[in-house]
């Protein structure tokens, strides 16, 4: 098959968790049947395309808060043509636009499941993010302080109890940007680094662990297993966003607001059981 000229995907203005799971991977099948990709996202997540990108366009969309893969009030059209005109991306015959919402609603779809644009029909693709460091971890913590249903936050004493538990001597970072993730005494402040970093951390890092979040999407692309704790959603996490079957504790019985003392039992029964 002839390849198709120019495929420009974006702009990006969703979640991050829904970026890995419900675009990139699609953007990246799709990248092997043009001769140009061109791709709109967030700064810091260009490291994502790296791979076979030949253009990233940095872009912080402007609007409420990012839920699943929009953005609320945030206009579409507008800053389409924006970053068109500000680029000089020339939109014609030759070029294929790709923006989210083509991509569906992906929470209970498998990983495997084809796209459709055009004539083409894609499966997501992905791969291994991380490599070997000297920097390495006991333990990775991402403590979610989100506005967006900020009631699904683990209030600060619990992060600072599941540290007592882990053992005073273990070396813990914390990771996520300052402005939607928190800190705690005695553990490394390596929020916003960059994402290449970030994926270092986790992939050489032993656990991470964290409610349902962005970075906890973002361990099972590093190979990093991970305790994760939220609602009812087992399947996301184990199966559905998990493409290279990372190791995972997904703790759903109590929902958002489980006892440190709970996660750190059932992470020990489970650590114990060779899941390392």
């Amino acid at each position: 098959m002839q390849l198709k000229k120019h495929l420009v995907a974006g702009p990006w203005c969703g979640e991050f968790g829904w970026e890995l799971f419900a675009w990139h991977g699609y953007v990246r099948a799709l990248s092997r049947h043009f001769e140009k990709i061109t791709v709109i996202s967030r700064p810091n997540s260009e490291y994502l395309y790296s791979d076979f990108a030949d253009k990233f366009i940095p872009f912080v969309p402007k609007g409420g808060l990012a839920d699943s893969f929009f953005m609320h009030n945030f206009d579409y059209n507008s800053a389409v043509k924006s970053v068109v005109r500000e680029n000089n991306i020339e939109m014609n015959k030759d070029t294929t636009l790709l923006v989210p919402k083509r991509i569906g609603f992906p929470p209970n779809t498998h990983y495997t499941e084809a796209i459709k644009l055009g004539q083409l029909s894609v499966m997501p693709e992905y791969h291994l993010y991380g490599a070997e460091a000297e920097l390495k971890y006991d333990f990775i913590f991402h403590i979610r302080d989100r506005k967006l249903r900020s009631e699904d936050n683990w209030i600060i004493d619990n992060w600072r109890k599941l540290r007592d538990l882990l053992g005073k001597d273990k070396k813990i970072a914390c990771v996520g940007t300052s402005e939607q993730s928190g800190i705690i005494e005695d553990t490394d402040d390596l929020r916003d680094i960059s994402l290449e970093k970030t994926c270092n951390l986790l992939h050489n890092a032993k656990y991470a662990f964290g409610p349902s979040s962005g970075p906890m999407h973002l361990a099972s692309l590093c190979g990093c297993p991970h305790v994760v704790w939220s609602i009812k959603d087992r399947t996301r996490y184990t199966i559905n966003w998990n493409p290279l079957e990372t190791l995972v504790l997904y703790l759903d019985d109590e929902g958002w607001h489980i006892s440190p003392e709970r996660v750190y039992k059932e992470y020990l029964n489970w650590s114990k059981n060779g899941n390392t």
